[in-house]
């Protein structure tokens, strides 16, 4: 048991680096991915660029970011400058808000990647759990959006209800930007939603009920009642968005879509979510665990019942007991009355 708390305290201790170092891992996969599907590296380059890029990312988040971008315009400006000026234009732009939620940043851009093992729907789930209600509604956002525009252009149908369990190939996907003129990647990036114009309702909505659950679960997990009872209380509202979300698809596939609604909940929609389930519940499990300390010391415990603890950042001198200390007891009415008796300019009234 020593042994098992020393571990813990030491993993607590050292969590933001833990952090970093499974973003910086997150993000040299997908680049390996792009220098798979695109290799304009000279030979042993790509391993050097990629070690490298992990290890900013890690030490020096900030200038890992930018070596990062360096290292994906290579290759994506030998297929399409204009793809790579549009790519470099987004990463400026955003770059005050990019570089300080580096994880939440993984987790849209792993969107695509995640859906080939049927965890696409915890986006916006841990999105709204972890970064909060803006956070969540951007995550499911830009995840159910960037998913749609690289399967389509795949030339698969962007609909999240069957793309269940589908990994993305990019390799073919960056070849159909060859030779094309700036307007012209903008209509390829656009034409998944363009078929006609149900086609483009059902799409949007789509993406409004993905961002919508995100940031429903972020601002539900800032209620104290659900911050007192974590991890229970996050755990049941994980259900309840994965519920929310698979439910909200399946009404709209069967009003507008194109799919079989039926067919689709068998095949896509309770693979998603039982699997989706199990991991951001399996995630937010483990980030409790790591946050808050193995056991309470001997000395905190008392006899009494505990009270519930404030959420993180809220606590107050109101919390602890000691206040009660100078707070002295109400005079009795047999008291007052007694007091009243020995002042005199009460008894000389009362003759």
């Amino acid at each position: 048991m020593n042994a098992l708390n020393t571990l813990h305290s030491l993993v607590r201790r050292h969590l933001p680096w833990l952090e970093r170092l499974g973003v910086a891992g997150g993000f040299t996969l997908l680049l390996a991915q792009l220098f798979s599907a695109s290799p304009v590296y000279p030979l042993y380059w790509d391993t050097v660029l990629l070690v490298g890029v992990f290890l900013l990312l890690t030490l020096r988040p900030v200038i890992g970011y930018f070596a990062l971008l360096a290292a994906a315009l290579y290759p994506l400006g030998e297929i399409s400058i204009y793809l790579a000026v549009l790519v470099l234009a987004i990463a400026l732009l955003g770059q005050h808000w990019f570089i300080p939620n580096l994880g939440l940043v993984l987790l849209v851009l792993g969107t695509p990647f995640l859906n080939g093992i049927y965890l696409a729907w915890v986006v916006p789930m841990l999105g709204g759990l972890w970064w909060g209600p803006a956070a969540g509604l951007l995550a499911g956002l830009f995840g159910a959006l960037w998913g749609k525009i690289l399967f389509g252009l795949i030339g698969l149908s962007p609909d999240w209800v069957t793309l269940a369990g589908l990994y993305p190939d990019l390799a073919p996907t960056l070849l159909r930007f060859d030779g094309l003129t700036s307007w012209q990647v903008l209509e390829l990036l656009a034409a998944p939603f363009l078929v006609n114009s149900t086609s483009t309702l059902y799409h949007l909505l789509q993406i409004s009920i993905w961002a919508f659950i995100g940031w429903l679960i972020g601002r539900l997990s800032l209620e104290d009642q659900i911050q007192y009872n974590r991890p229970r209380s996050t755990l049941a509202l994980v259900i309840a968005g994965v519920l929310a979300l698979g439910s909200f698809q399946f009404l709209l596939s069967a009003w507008i879509g194109s799919a079989d609604p039926t067919q689709a909940l068998l095949d896509n929609l309770l693979p998603n979510a039982l699997l989706a389930l199990f991991a951001a519940s399996l995630a937010e499990t483990l980030l409790f665990f790591l946050e808050y300390p193995w056991r309470a010391p001997i000395s905190t415990l008392t006899a009494s019942a505990a009270p519930h603890p404030l959420p993180r950042g809220q606590e107050t001198a109101h919390s602890s007991p000691s206040h009660l200390a100078s707070v002295e007891p109400s005079a009795s009415p047999q008291n007052k009355l007694e007091k009243d008796k020995e002042d005199p300019l009460i008894m000389i009234e009362l003759d």
